[in-house]
């Protein structure tokens, strides 16, 4: 039979092997070896030399015990570059709060219609609204100019895409031979979508709601926190407290939205604290 049309099978293999999920503890012992090769002066021109990436599979495989290659490394630094990259163009060109505590870009309730003006024209942007970056200090110094080195700013052309990629590994997405175009598309029409409901009920709120909200118990408003649909224990009494010593707005807000939006804005408001 002929198997013109299909890959073979070695490629598919290859292909498999290559993909790699990062745990926090690999990217602490990257992050380790990286600051130590560039004491080392293993680093010119902006890119790690050879021997640094491996050094960092080499850890990495005698800490973990895992199948680490060097082009595992690459791929890794390569996503913690886009990050920078993105993160960077959104505080440049444009007037977004960064909460330096937390890492992330804030997009308030306020903040939406602009924001969604903004990813229109930016949408590798999209994944980072109230995405906190975690080890993003380190992603600064080992990704942007060269301090650590002195010399040289490295620069990033490539459009960001990356965090789709850690949004999937952090709800356990094993299958990575879909198309990812396909998939990183969805995704962003999907948030596209919530922003614009959050936009539009918020406005039917405002247009309907009493020149006066009295002011709800902490009964009514621990009834309606622990009714939102996938909401965790500690979830519930954090955002309780939360509702009941912010804007009333805010719990006018939660108890407005569609069931399914609630959850999104509950962890919005508690971002915000």
């Amino acid at each position: 039979m002929s198997s013109k049309g299909k890959a073979p099978m070695s490629s598919i293999q290859s292909k498999k092997r290559s993909y790699l999920s990062w745990s926090k503890q690999m990217d602490e012992t990257l992050i380790g070896v990286l600051y130590n090769q560039l004491k080392e002066g293993n680093k010119a021109d902006g890119e790690c030399k050879p021997q640094a990436y491996q050094a960092v599979a080499d850890e990495l495989r005698v800490k973990f015990g895992t199948s680490v290659t060097t082009d595992n490394v690459k791929n890794r630094i390569k996503s913690w570059k886009k990050h920078y990259a993105v993160i960077i163009d959104i505080r440049t060109f444009s007037k977004f709060k960064w909460d330096e505590e937390r890492k992330m870009i804030v997009i308030t309730i306020e903040d939406l219609e602009q924001w969604n003006s903004f990813v229109q024209e930016h949408p590798s942007a999209v994944p980072y609204r109230n995405k906190a970056i975690e080890y993003w200090d380190d992603i600064c110094t080992l990704c942007g100019p060269d301090r650590a080195l002195g010399d040289g700013v490295e620069m990033h052309d490539e459009a960001a895409m990356a965090m789709d990629e850690e949004i999937e590994s952090e709800e356990g997405s094993t299958n990575k031979t879909v198309s990812s175009s396909r998939s990183k598309k969805q995704k962003r029409d999907r948030l596209a979508d919530a922003v614009t409901r959050f936009t539009e009920c918020f406005s039917d709120y405002v247009q309907s709601k009493p020149k006066e909200i009295p002011k709800p118990s902490p009964d009514e408003v621990h009834e309606v926190v622990k009714n939102v649909d996938g909401i965790g224990r500690n979830q519930i009494m954090r955002a309780t407290k939360r509702f009941l010593n912010g804007p009333i707005n805010d719990f006018e807000m939660l108890k407005t939205l569609p069931e399914g939006d609630k959850l999104d804005w509950v962890l919005l408001c508690l971002n915000e604290q």
